[in-house]
């Protein structure tokens, strides 16, 4: 009998783990280390065991997503074929899921497609497995490695949420990792991932990674007409740069039509994943070519005997934030 057998999640909790301290480590570097008048190439090479370890744990969290998959149809596919067996004992022998021998990585893949469904995946799968299984052996063993940069490091973080796990999954991991950080007191929100966080990491990703990249690996369509967030956009106040000018911080747009047409009256946010009613009318402000307007209804008041509306919700254009 063998006890305490992994559960898909066990495997999976492991690889979104490594997945994540891979890109954080990347990300603190390019955020923290950079200065002016300094190359970020120098900057990068000071600072390549980073870009090492991110490989390596990548390599060890594509190996847990994929006997995730496999122990979701049985967990005892994992184990090789020939065990060492007690030979003085005639009872059935209980023997704990760790102790025993698992499939090498080399003999993982062939189970992975041999038994789970592979129309489920990318056939690129296959590919990205090989590719992060020989960078990972010539940096263990320090025999050919090129030299790395940042950018396909972090391609290869997203490959594998993307291929394992679908679009959007290596952002729903990184937020869910964020907001659970045990450090987090009352009134010290320095380990909570706010919304104004979230929006600077996707406009690092996209600046590195480029618009086209992106849409690999999430829902929407960076390439599609962005909006200012209902919610988000000022929450957290005024931003006043240097030569005077004042906005409002967040003021990014990552907001976008939800369905894509032309006529869809909802509007998505990719960081507080709200849905928001909108109308497609003209704004009718200046210069502005927008037709997305957003509807306030709190800001909307009815008669509660008579149902009658006599306050009309405040509307607007989420293209150039003004009411209209």
């Amino acid at each position: 009998m063998i006890e305490n057998q992994p559960s898909p999640s066990d495997y999976q909790n492991v690889a979104f783990e490594c997945l994540i301290q891979a890109y954080k480590s990347i990300c603190k570097v390019d955020n923290e280390e950079l200065a002016e008048g300094i190359l970020r190439s120098d900057i990068w090479d000071y600072n390549e065991i980073v870009l090492k370890t991110s490989v390596i744990l990548t390599h060890q969290a594509l190996e847990a997503l994929l006997k995730s998959k496999i122990s979701e149809i049985d967990p005892l596919l994992l184990l090789e074929q020939k065990q060492e067996k007690d030979k003085t004992s005639k009872k059935p022998v209980k023997c704990d899921f760790t102790d025993l021998y698992t499939i090498s990585g080399q003999e993982l893949l062939k189970i992975f497609f041999t038994n789970v469904d592979s129309s489920d995946y990318d056939k690129k799968l296959a590919n990205h497995f090989e590719e992060v299984r020989l960078l990972r052996n010539k940096l263990v063993h320090g025999i050919g490695a090129d030299k790395l940069n940042p950018e396909p490091v972090l391609i290869l973080i997203f490959r594998t949420f993307t291929f394992l796990c679908g679009k959007d999954s290596f952002w729903d991991a990184l937020q869910d990792k964020f907001y659970e950080h045990p450090a987090q007191l009352e009134g010290e929100p320095k380990f909570v991932f706010e919304r104004a966080d979230q929006y600077v990491h996707l406009e690092y990703l996209e600046s590195l990674l480029g618009r086209g990249e992106m849409n690999k690996h999430f829902e929407h369509d960076f390439k599609a007409r962005r909006y200012f967030c209902p919610d988000c956009t000022g929450e957290e106040g005024v931003l006043v740069t240097e030569d005077g000018q004042a906005s409002l911080y967040p003021n990014f747009k990552y907001t976008f039509l939800s369905p894509n047409e032309a006529d869809s009256n909802n509007v998505n946010c990719l960081v507080c994943s709200q849905d928001f009613e909108v109308e497609r009318v003209d704004c009718n402000k200046k210069d502005c070519k927008g037709n997305v307007i957003f509807i306030d209804r709190d800001d909307e008041d009815i008669d509660e005997e008579t149902g009658e509306v006599y306050t009309e919700p405040t509307k607007i254009c989420l293209t150039c934030n003004e009411i209209q």
